[in-house]
């Protein structure tokens, strides 16, 4: 159970890694330095989301998916996108550019958290 805990601790990182590499894409296109700034604090924002994500749509499917012995990457994966839809129609925004970066950002923190339990 400790290397579960230790995997979704990990997955926290996701909005730090999108809010970095969306910033930086803004940065490099429209040479402002302020998209940047403006990118990574709105993802970091965020992380609300990805938090319950993990807690309300991963973890129940991970468990679920494991007891059965039927643990599949797709399946989580898209459990950590439809459910990071959903929050952020719930909690923040009802679509747009948000919407999707969100998702982006749970699926991501789906696979950090799938990776880091393959780890030793």
């Amino acid at each position: 159970m400790k290397k579960v805990a230790t995997a979704i601790g990990v997955s926290m990182f996701s909005p730090l890694i999108v809010g970095s590499v969306l910033g930086a894409y803004f940065y490099l296109v429209t040479g402002q330095g302020q998209v940047f700034l403006q990118l990574l604090t709105t993802a970091i924002s965020n992380a609300h989301i990805v938090g319950i994500v993990m807690a309300l749509c991963v973890l129940p499917t991970y468990l679920f998916l494991y007891k059965c012995n039927k643990l599949s990457y797709a399946a989580l994966t898209t459990a950590a996108m439809l459910g990071g839809a959903i929050f952020t129609f719930l909690f923040s925004v009802p679509g747009g550019p948000i919407l999707i970066a969100n998702a982006v950002m749970c699926a991501l923190a789906s696979a950090l958290f799938l990776y880091s339990l393959r780890l030793p």
